[in-house]
């Protein structure tokens, strides 16, 4: 299915709505707006588990089919010139970087599974003058366009060259298609993001801004 299909889908279905109420036309503009908006959010609900389901992402297969074509696993070069302290080793994001999964670094001849952790957490890992932490298994946490890896500095003398992302990559997005591109996703999940934006344009016309801020919020989160 093409960018152009969901479009003609979402003016039907958003027809039908106009011919028995006074909602009004929508620009070619604002359909495309909207429709990134709705795809932003659907691939939201599938990491976070804000869904019917309840279900966070990797433990819902439905959820794991339904984004896999965006799943994309990555060879990042590090770039130390951003690094905090000693054991720090840094790595530039993907340009087209969405939601972190997981990643996987090489330390000596084994490929060691990172594990992501709140800043305040990594803190505890960082080599000060007066500490120097032990670190059995490597962690990591992700600021601005980097991700900050901590390795055991006593064991691990140099930074490895490359790390190994796991993440969701950003979507094709509607507005400035001038290719009409493919639908990266399956026929089930363009069902739903019609529907979805469906409910947002007419949310936007019936409710007042902030009201609809509010009650759409939950997907985004």
């Amino acid at each position: 299915m093409k960018h152009s299909d969901i479009i003609t889908k979402f003016k039907i279905e958003y027809d039908k709505a106009e011919y028995a109420s006074s909602y009004p036309s929508l620009t070619e503009y604002e359909i495309a707006t909207i429709l990134d908006k709705a795809y932003l959010a659907l691939i939201a609900q599938k990491i976070t588990g804000n869904n019917p389901r309840q279900a966070v992402f990797e433990i819902d297969t439905k959820a794991v089919e339904d984004i896999r074509p965006l799943i994309i696993r990555k060879r990042v070069d590090g770039d130390q010139q951003h690094a905090t302290c000693a054991n720090d080793c840094v790595y530039e994001l993907p340009e087209d970087f969405l939601y972190y999964i997981q990643s996987f670094i090489e330390l000596g001849k084994s490929i060691n599974n990172v594990r992501l952790v709140s800043h305040e957490d990594a803190a505890k890992f960082m080599n000060t003058t007066i500490n120097i932490p032990w670190i059995d298994i490597p962690v990591c946490f992700i600021e601005n366009d980097y991700i900050h890896v901590l390795v055991d500095s006593v064991k691990y003398k140099k930074a490895p060259k490359q790390l190994n992302v796991v993440y969701v990559k950003k979507p094709v997005k509607f507005v400035g298609d001038t290719t009409n591109a493919d639908f990266e996703l399956n026929d089930t999940m363009a069902e739903e993001l019609i529907n979805l934006a469906i409910i947002m344009s007419l949310e936007v016309v019936e409710s007042p801004r902030l009201t609809t801020k509010t009650q759409t919020r939950p997907l985004e989160s």
